[in-house]
């Protein structure tokens, strides 16, 4: 991950924490960590591979099994590695624009 890319994603990461979400990460592939409120441990899982889900839970969602348990995830943010300038986030569902406010400006703010 990138300087930038780096910046971004903490940034992310704290953004929805403070919002009251748990996040789980998806490499593409397979979900390395569940539902987890440590900044931290969702920053180290995170860069595995090219791209990155975070799926993003509401505390009173119910858990499913681990398979389904990302699909059922009250919002997502995608992360694409090695853009240039700061657009390491690549798409994000809507319903989570608000709270993502900060990141996204801060985004906008590197690339000017």
């Amino acid at each position: 991950m990138r300087f930038m890319e780096k910046i971004i994603a903490k940034r992310c990461i704290g953004d929805l924490l403070k919002a009251g979400y748990s996040i789980s990460v998806n490499d593409g592939e397979e979900t390395t960590l569940r539902r987890s409120t440590d900044r931290s441990a969702i920053f180290a899982a995170m860069a595995t591979t090219d791209e990155d889900w975070l799926c993003v839970h509401k505390a009173e969602q119910p858990i499913y099994p681990e398979d389904d348990d990302t699909r059922r995830s009250f919002g997502w943010v995608r992360f694409i590695y090695g853009n240039e300038g700061p657009y390491v986030i690549n798409d994000y569902t809507t319903n989570l624009e608000s709270d993502m406010a900060g990141v996204l400006a801060l985004a906008d703010k590197m690339d000017a």
